[in-house]
């Protein structure tokens, strides 16, 4: 599967936006996600992410592969559901895995037709909104890339975009000093 995905800073104002263009609110939950390092290959410079995601609900194992273009934070994504993330832990770390960093995230989901919208406000980042979809590994990705543009566009935002992760936005180190 490949996740199509373009991200934006944003604020809590976008909500009524996107409510007045037809984005149905799904639900609102709390995520935490553990990124793992590899023993054989630095993530970082691989553009790969490895990771155990916990919501209310279930956890998930996620793999990422590299971003496949330069305009978007499209990749390859391979996920399945873990019933133990303890045991899933200690099996990573067991093999030389190595815990890289902590995510932490109240998440909005709304839908829009078939596109995936999500306000997320992450601890020491503030608030994004990533619009995706996963679409098939054979599949063109382009017009769905073009469609998400288009809501972007109808939103009223053209510009912030991101391409970095989250992870990588909370490690980079010129990210100016937090005040408190």
């Amino acid at each position: 599967m490949i996740e199509v995905e373009v991200k934006a800073k944003t604020d809590h104002r976008i909500k009524k936006k996107l409510e007045s263009i037809g984005a149905q609110k799904i639900r609102t939950e709390k995520q935490e996600d553990i990124y793992f390092n590899a023993p054989h290959k630095d993530f970082k410079i691989t553009d790969e992410a490895l990771r155990i995601r916990e919501t209310p609900t279930r956890t998930l194992l996620t793999y990422k592969g590299p971003k496949i273009d330069e305009k978007s934070k499209t990749r390859q994504e391979i996920e399945t559901e873990i019933p133990n993330p303890q045991k899933m832990t200690r099996i990573l770390e067991h093999l030389g895995f190595k815990k890289a960093h902590k995510v932490v995230k109240k998440r909005e989901i709304y839908q829009l037709d078939d596109l995936t919208i999500t306000i997320d406000n992450i601890e020491g980042l503030g608030t994004y909104m990533e619009i995706e979809k996963d679409i098939k590994e054979n599949e063109d990705y382009d017009e769905t890339l073009n469609k998400i543009y288009k809501i972007y566009k109808k939103l009223g935002i053209q510009k912030g975009f991101q391409r970095k992760s989250y992870l990588e936005l909370l490690l980079d180190d010129n990210l100016p000093p937090k005040r408190n």
